[in-house]
């Protein structure tokens, strides 16, 4: 993937990672957060989304139109790509908010198949059950981790 991509700022603990969003709506604090799922090794939910102050969390309904969503799609891909370099053996959920952004990811997915496609694995959700990854299908979520 050799898409443009924002500086991560990467905790030390390589959970969490920070970039800033840059367009004409300003400078806007995105965030990404892996949190090990409860009682299920090495599977890791990964939340995204703008920086809430206010709130002190990820706000993952936030539709920024900051006109970068290759570049923010291409930061979260390569903070997946640190994440899972500090822990081979994990696997990595994610889910959109809506089934828009599921799409949008799926749709991101399809473009860098043959990349992705190469390292790892992907499985997408329907109707909660588990399927390889088919780039017309519609899904609830997705797992991914290296082959």
């Amino acid at each position: 993937m050799n898409q443009e991509k924002y500086d991560l700022n990467i905790d030390e603990d390589c959970h969490i990672f920070r970039f800033v969003s840059e367009g004409p709506r300003g400078e806007i604090q995105k965030i990404i957060v892996f949190r090990q799922l409860s009682g299920i090794d090495n599977y890791y939910n990964l939340s995204f989304g703008d920086w809430n102050e206010i709130m002190q969390k990820v706000d993952d309904t936030a539709v920024s139109n900051n006109l970068d969503t290759l570049k923010i799609l291409r930061t979260v891909a390569s903070a997946v790509e640190s994440f899972l370099k500090e822990r081979p053996g994990a696997i990595i959920f994610a889910s959109g908010s809506t089934a828009a952004r599921n799409r949008l990811y799926r749709m991101s997915i399809v473009r860098y198949w043959d990349e992705i496609n190469s390292r790892f694995i992907i499985r997408g959700s329907c109707n909660k059950k588990w399927q390889p990854f088919k780039k017309t299908a519609n899904y609830d979520a997705f797992i991914l981790f290296y082959k």
